[in-house]
């Protein structure tokens, strides 16, 4: 294990920052690779810009990389996709393509005393957990709805994968994904703004974590109070006041390998199929649910005019009286995620009709993109009072 110079936690040796604050650890890299293992590195960075009414879907480009030291190749291909909902520079922590495959390489080369005996010879297999993610789609869409004028939604999807083959049958695949989606509110242009900094501001703070691992509950909980915090501070520069505050509900799913954390404030959902399931994960913050934990009964909290009526938002408030909620889980199964704002799950719409428009794509009888683009249009047909904004994400095992 390896300390933490900044708040002194313990993270694994190959940790590259911190799962618990987020600073860079201090690593001492190998230098030379053995002659029997070839490396390729598959980060994907296809990225896709999108307005209102834009779908983001998994691209897949190649490119090779290579680079000579003595009898050593790297090879480094770019597959699969890393879609963006804009165009971003992720400047914060920039990922050291190198850097990365050198403390891979430290792994293998390296082992600990209890793997001293692991035998890296041709005729070797490298043991591999019994479960594990053979593949995930996903896809993503903003509609401004039937009656509304501007489209206050914003999400982002990106996904990475990294993976070490070696010539003694060694090979090793790593999934990492990060999907946000925010509905904001709030006066004249403060909703489109609200949720374009949430993301954002996730965005930039999520990165040094794709490299490792997922960041741990204290961390999470930090990333979304400083996003609350951005829009607050904006809120307090420019005056606004009561329903001109500016605001946004926020989902955000991420995932690495059979990890899964997700967060959620406001009443924007995530929806998990599995095993012919549906379960909704999240808990709308909203009077009715806060008048349930009172004790009041459902027919009398749900006939209150102000129902409805969220209780928490990224925004109108400090970060003092934030309170998200975080869950991490584990995948053991074929795994279908819905992430959607209330334009779609409104009047109960994906509970009604999850089999025939949720199921399907579970089961791949249809794919993501056709699966999207039929709930959209579900959510038009059934609400379409609200923008709509709809993430799915098909985890293969």
């Amino acid at each position: 294990m390896i300390t933490c110079p900044s708040c002194n936690a313990f993270n694994p040796d190959n940790y590259q920052f911190c799962q618990f604050c987020g600073s860079k650890l201090t690593h001492e890299f190998i230098r030379s690779v053995s002659d029997d293992l070839e490396i390729t590195s598959l980060l994907e960075t296809a990225s896709e810009v999108s307005e209102v009414n834009s779908t983001t879907t998994e691209n897949s480009n190649d490119v090779e990389a290579q680079s000579q030291d003595g009898n050593h190749e790297l090879e480094e291909s770019i597959d699969d996709a890393i879609a963006f909902t804009r165009p971003i520079q992720l400047t914060s922590a920039p990922l050291d393509i190198e850097e990365v495959l050198e403390q891979d390489l430290e792994v293998l080369m390296n082992p600990s005393p209890d793997q001293e005996n692991v035998d890296l010879s041709l005729n070797s297999t490298l043991a591999i957990p019994s479960k594990h993610i053979q593949n995930v789609y996903y896809a993503g869409k903003t509609d401004v709805g039937r009656e509304r004028n501007r489209n206050e939604d914003d999400f982002t999807a990106i996904f990475q994968t990294f993976t070490i083959h070696g010539k003694s049958q060694i090979s090793d695949r790593n999934h990492r994904g990060l999907f946000v989606l925010c509905d904001g509110m709030g006066g004249h242009e403060g909703g489109i703004e609200a949720s374009r900094i949430a993301v954002n501001s996730i965005i930039e703070q999520f990165q040094p974590f794709w490299i490792d691992t997922l960041p741990g509950e204290k961390k999470l909980h930090e990333i979304i109070s400083n996003a609350n915090q951005s829009i607050f501070k904006k809120n307090e520069d420019e005056q606004r006041l009561a329903l001109g505050r500016m605001g946004t509900t926020l989902v955000m799913l991420a995932l690495h390998d059979l990890n899964v954390v997700i967060a959620h404030v406001g009443d924007s959902r995530i929806y998990q199929v599995a095993n012919s399931q549906l379960v909704q994960l999240t808990r709308d913050h909203e009077v009715y649910n806060q008048l349930i934990d009172l004790g009041m009964d459902r027919n009398s909290a749900m006939a209150r005019p102000d129902a409805h009526q969220l209780t928490q938002a990224l925004g109108p408030n400090c970060s003092d009286r934030l309170e998200p909620n975080i869950q991490f889980f584990n995948l053991t199964e074929p795994t279908l995620f819905l992430l959607c704002s209330d334009g779609l799950c409104d009047n109960n719409v994906i509970e009604q009709h999850w089999q025939a428009y949720l199921l399907p794509i579970l089961n791949k009888e249809i794919d993501v993109e056709t699966g999207l683009e039929r709930i959209i249009e579900l959510g038009n047909n059934m609400n379409g009072h609200d923008n709509i904004t709809a993430i799915l994400i098909l985890c293969e095992m």
